[in-house]
C-alpha cells in the first residue's frame, strides 16, 4: 500500500469562520460504546432469553456482536430463524437504531412470538463506518475503512471531501459559469431554486453550474474531491448481481470481513426462513421487478414472478404494521437482501424504515417561507423533483431547515467563487430520534406477524390399508397451513434449499409400489399439499416414516402395520 505523502498531508489551509451548520440527522443516536453497552445489557439482564456472541471482526478491529432472542435459548437453534440486520450502510445509522428498539419491543410485548421462532438480530453490521461518521465532519461516508486508490493514481483516500467552510457538514458546491474543464451539467430548479436539476433539452432547459461534492483537488489532477474514505459499502459486497471494476462494490464479493462474517453466519444458520435489513434500499414499499432479467436471462433483477403473491402479502403486513407508505430506493446489486433471497432463497423485505412524512396545514403556516410562498404557488411551476421538494418543505416547516444547507459564498483556491450548500446527506433516510420508538414498534409488529406467516407443516395419516395376502398400503400427506409457502419460486429454481425428504425406513425389498424416498421441493401456502404413498410387504415390526427438512427439522412417525382396516379386492 502507498502512503500519501507529507505534501498532501500539508496541503491544507484555514477555514473560514462560519455560523456552525444544521445538527446532524443522527443527533441523539447510540454512538459506538453506548449501542455496545446497550446490545451486551439484553444477555445480562435477561440471561435466559437472550444470548449475545460475537460473529466477527471489522476491518478496523470492531466486534461484530449477533443477538440470539428466544424464549429457550437451550432449543433456540433448533426453531424457525428470523434474521434481522441494521447498520450496514454507514449513513443509515437508523437501521442500528430500529434492530435495538425493536428487539427490547419483542422482550417486552412478544413473548408468545419468542415461544415459536427465534430471531437473529445484528444491530451494527458496519461498525467501522459508523463510528468514523459519527465521530467527526459528517462527510456523508457510506462504506467501511477499507481504504481505495479510486481515481487509479497509486495513491489512497488522497483526495476526499473537505470541509472547507467549517460547518461541521460536506455539501455540494456550485460553480456559475463554469470553464472548459468543468463543463456545466445543472441549472437551479425553476419550481425550488434551492435544489438543482440537469437540464431538459426538450423545454430549452441549458446547463448553467458544474457540481462538485465539498473539496479540493488534493492531488493535483483536475479533479475535485473523487478519492476520499470510506468508499467501499458492505451492502453492495455481496455475491447476488455483484458489479466488478467498481470501487464501491469491493474487489471481489465478500472481500470486506463485516460482509464476509454476516455471508458465513446465515451459511450456518439453514433455520433462517424470513429476514428483515434495514438501509438504503426498498423492497417493502415498492414492488421489486418482476420481469427483467440479468445478462445470463436466467436471473431475476428483482423477483421470481412465481413469488409476486408471497412479496405482496409481505408488503401488505409491512403497510398495516409499520406504516411506511414512501420510500427511497437504490440499485439492489451486491446487497445483501438480494443475496438472501436470490442465492438462500429466504423471504426477504429490504426497508429504509422510514419515508418522508405529511406535514399539517398548522405547520405549513409556521414555516418561515409560508407566507412568501402564498403569494407566489399560483405562478411557480412545480419542481422537477416533487420528492426532494417535499423533503425540503418538511425540513422547513417541521425541522427548522435541519435538512438543507443553505448556498453561501466561498472563494474556493481551485475553482475562484463558488457557492457551497445543498441537502444534508442523510436526512431523508434517518428520522429524528423522537420518533424512533414509535417506528420499532411497528416493526416489532411486523416482526411478530412475519413469523406467524412462516410455513407450517401438518402430517395428515398415516393410513395403513390391508390389502390381504400379507400386503399393505401406508399413505400420508404433508400440508403447509403457513401464510407463506415451503419454499419461495426463486429458492425451487436455484435449489438454494435442499428439499423436504419423506423417507419409509425399510428393508427396500419390500417396497411393490412407491419409491424409499420422496423429496417435496416445496408446498404452496395456505393448505398447499402433497399426498405420498407405498405399498408393502408387510414387516413383522412397525415401520418408520422420517420427514426431514433443513429449516424445520427432523420428524419420525413409527407405524404400526397390524390394522383392523378391512382388506382390499384380494380379500
Amino acid at each position: 500500500m502507498i502512503i500519501k505523502s507529507a505534501f498532501f498531508t500539508l496541503l491544507g489551509f484555514a477555514t473560514a469562520a462560519v455560523a456552525s451548520g444544521p445538527p446532524t440527522p443522527w443527533d441523539g443516536y447510540l454512538g459506538d460504546e453506548d449501542c455496545e453497552r446497550r446490545i451486551r445489557a439484553w444477555s445480562e439482564s435477561d440471561p435466559d432469553r437472550v444470548r449475545v456472541d460475537r460473529y466477527g471482526t471489522s476491518r478496523d478491529g470492531r466486534p461484530l456482536w449477533v443477538a440470539t432472542v428466544s424464549s429457550d435459548l437451550q432449543v433456540a437453534d433448533d426453531r424457525p430463524m428470523i434474521l434481522v440486520v441494521g447498520g450496514l450502510d454507514a449513513l443509515h445509522p437508523a437501521g442500528t437504531e430500529y434492530a435495538v428498539r425493536l428487539t427490547e419491543e419483542l422482550l417486552r410485548n412478544h413473548g408468545d412470538t419468542l415461544e415459536e421462532v427465534t430471531f437473529l438480530v445484528i444491530p451494527r453490521a458496519n461498525p467501522d463506518g459508523i463510528a468514523a461518521l459519527m465521530n467527526g465532519v459528517h462527510d456523508g461516508r457510506r462504506g467501511g475503512s477499507r481504504r481505495v486508490d479510486a481515481d487509479r493514481d497509486g495513491l489512497f483516500d488522497e483526495d476526499g471531501p473537505r470541509d472547507l467552510d467549517g460547518d461541521g457538514v460536506i455539501s455540494m458546491m456550485r460553480l456559475v459559469d463554469p470553464p472548459l474543464d468543468h463543463p456545466a451539467t445543472h441549472l437551479s430548479d425553476p419550481g425550488e431554486s434551492r435544489l438543482m436539476k440537469t437540464p431538459d433539452r426538450a423545454k430549452g432547459e441549458r446547463a448553467t453550474h458544474a457540481m462538485f461534492i465539498e473539496g479540493m483537488d488534493q492531488d493535483r489532477d483536475g479533479r475535485i474531491a473523487e478519492d476520499g474514505v470510506g468508499e467501499v459499502r458492505i451492502d453492495r459486497n455481496f455475491m447476488h448481481l455483484f458489479t466488478e471494476h467498481d470501487a464501491v462494490s469491493g474487489p471481489y464479493p465478500l472481500s470486506e470481513p463485516e460482509a464476509l462474517a454476516l455471508a458465513e453466519l446465515v451459511l450456518d444458520r439453514p433455520r433462517i426462513v424470513g429476514a428483515l435489513v434495514f438501509g438504503p434500499h426498498d423492497t417493502a414499499v415498492a414492488m421489486p421487478d418482476l420481469k427483467k432479467k440479468d445478462e445470463s436471462g436466467r436471473t431475476p433483477i428483482g423477483i421470481d414472478a412465481g413469488d409476486e403473491a408471497m412479496h405482496r402479502r409481505l408488503q401488505a403486513s409491512w403497510k398495516i404494521n409499520a406504516g411506511q407508505v414512501r420510500s427511497s430506493d437504490e440499485d439492489d446489486r451486491g446487497s445483501l437482501h438480494a443475496w438472501l433471497y436470490a442465492h438462500r432463497g429466504i423471504p426477504t423485505l429490504a426497508t429504509t424504515g422510514w419515508g418522508r412524512p405529511d406535514h399539517t396545514p398548522e405547520e405549513d403556516a409556521e414555516s418561515p417561507d409560508a407566507e412568501a410562498g402564498a403569494e407566489t404557488d399560483s405562478e411557480s411551476p412545480a419542481p422537477s423533483d416533487p420528492e426532494a421538494a417535499g423533503w425540503l418543505a418538511w425540513s422547513d416547516a417541521v425541522r427548522d431547515g435541519a435538512g438543507f444547507v443553505e448556498w453561501r459564498s466561498f472563494d474556493h483556491p481551485d475553482l475562484g467563487p463558488v457557492e457551497i450548500g445543498g441537502m444534508v446527506a442523510g436526512f431523508t433516510v434517518n428520522p429524528p430520534v423522537s420518533e424512533l420508538d414509535g417506528l420499532a414498534a411497528g416493526q416489532a409488529a411486523f416482526l411478530a406477524d412475519l413469523a406467524s406467516m412462516r410455513p407450517r407443516l401438518v402430517i395428515e395419516g398415516p393410513e395403513v390399508r390391508d390389502l390381504g395376502g400379507g400386503v399393505v398400503r401406508i399413505r400420508m400427506a404433508v400440508r403447509n397451513d403457513g401464510r407463506l409457502p415451503l419454499r419461495t419460486a426463486m429458492a425451487r429454481t436455484n435449489r438454494a434449499i435442499r428439499p423436504l425428504r419423506v423417507a419409509l425406513e425399510i428393508d427396500p425389498d419390500r417396497i411393490l409400489q412407491g419409491s424409499r424416498q420422496e423429496l417435496i421441493d416445496g408446498l404452496p401456502a395456505d393448505g398447499g399439499r402433497r399426498e405420498v404413498s407405498w405399498t408393502i410387504r408387510r414387516p413383522y415390526k412397525p415401520v418408520r416414516i422420517i420427514l426431514d427438512d433443513p429449516q424445520f427439522g427432523l420428524r419420525t412417525i413409527d407405524v404400526p402395520t397390524i390394522t383392523t382396516t378391512l382388506p382390499g379386492d384380494d380379500r
